[in-house]
């Protein structure tokens, strides 16, 4: 009888988390560099954008006393190394500092209100680009040679080639700006005040409509070129070809071969959450939809690399957790993976 051995198992699970831990330090070291190798203050900035708006030169002695203050709070006085250090510890406490930008706002407190629409607009898109793209890509796998197949790699070839930035400036010029039939932009009008009413729900979809189709349309596209080949692959194995030569039912091998071709794709699934926030920066952006891509493209044009490095934090730690269970994920459902865990 086939016994699994945990030890084996355990051990490989802990070396790959402590490999992707140490990724995720030299990322965060990265991170920390980056930002301070751009010729720029982004305090002065800031204080200087302050004086423009409230007037503060009519008391010159409050901009250096602000600056002063700023310096302090954000750390910038103190020397490189013990910045790196407590920019490591705060990071895995998840003490990610202040918003320059928004500030005295915490980078923590913007990326978790700003998460949530993130969240709303990428993980359906993933889910229903995967579902529909797997099951029309093993259709097309399945009708090799027809009419249907032809069409179907052309239309998909074409489509997953284009970035989800490039087709969210096609719809709002195509839908926005020259049929005016929807929104350019925004989560909801500002005319329509946030509550449990039918009114705000159908404004909010009608929002979604096209910043939802630019990122599932060309996902969807590559999830079918990628279960058309895996069909193809399968139907062209030794058991498939076995199961023809017994005679099984053409929808017995069928379902054989989906099983078997659908597992790399669950697989992929999971690193596609993992990387939804960062997939749509762009594009939430050109919406300006108020998701972390949004935020990050603000931060950018803002010179605020406290929030730009809270978001980046954020998102590789998203992304080497999704591949840790990618690869918990695999293991399990795929015996093939399996066998090397298992003893006589």
């Amino acid at each position: 009888m086939t016994k699994i051995s945990i030890a084996p198992f355990l051990f490989y699970m802990l070396k790959r988390l402590a490999t992707l831990g140490i990724m995720y330090l030299i990322t965060l070291s990265v991170l920390f560099a980056l930002p301070r190798l751009i010729p720029s203050n982004p305090v002065a900035i800031y204080v200087e954008q302050v004086v423009e708006q409230y007037g503060y030169l009519t008391n010159p002695d409050l901009v250096p006393k602000q600056y002063k203050a700023m310096i302090e709070e954000f750390g910038f006085g103190k020397p490189l190394w013990e910045q790196y250090v407590d920019f490591l510890v705060k990071a895995f406490r998840g003490d990610l500092g202040t918003s320059i930008w928004l500030y005295p706002s915490r980078v923590l407190d913007v990326i978790m209100g700003s998460l949530p629409w993130t969240l709303f607009l990428l993980i359906p898109s993933s889910l229903i680009g995967w579902y529909l793209g797997n099951l029309w890509g093993a259709r097309t796998g399945f009708k090799r040679g027809s009419i249907f197949e032809k069409f179907s790699v052309v239309f998909s070839s074409t489509i997953a080639q284009i970035p989800s930035y490039w087709l969210a400036m096609l719809l709002i010029y195509g839908f926005a700006v020259y049929l005016r039939l929807l929104p350019s932009g925004r989560a909801y009008d500002p005319t329509v005040p946030p509550s449990l009413s039918i009114d705000y729900a159908l404004n909010v979809l009608k929002h979604y409509i096209l910043p939802f189709t630019a990122i599932t349309v060309p996902y969807l596209c590559g999830q079918v070129l990628t279960m058309r080949n895996l069909i193809i692959y399968e139907l062209k194995s030794d058991y498939t070809v076995f199961g023809d030569y017994i005679g099984l039912r053409e929808k017995v091998v069928r379902k054989y071969a989906f099983r078997n071709a659908v597992m790399p794709q669950i697989v992929g699934l999971s690193i596609r959450l993992g990387r939804t926030v960062a997939g749509a920066a762009l594009v939430e952006a050109l919406f300006s939809y108020p998701g972390m891509g949004y935020y990050m493209a603000q931060a950018v044009s803002n010179n605020d690399y406290m929030l730009l490095q809270g978001i980046f934090v954020i998102l590789v730690a998203t992304v080497y957790l999704a591949i840790f269970i990618s690869d918990l994920v695999h293991m399990i459902i795929d015996p093939r993976v399996r066998l090397g865990y298992v003893k006589q």
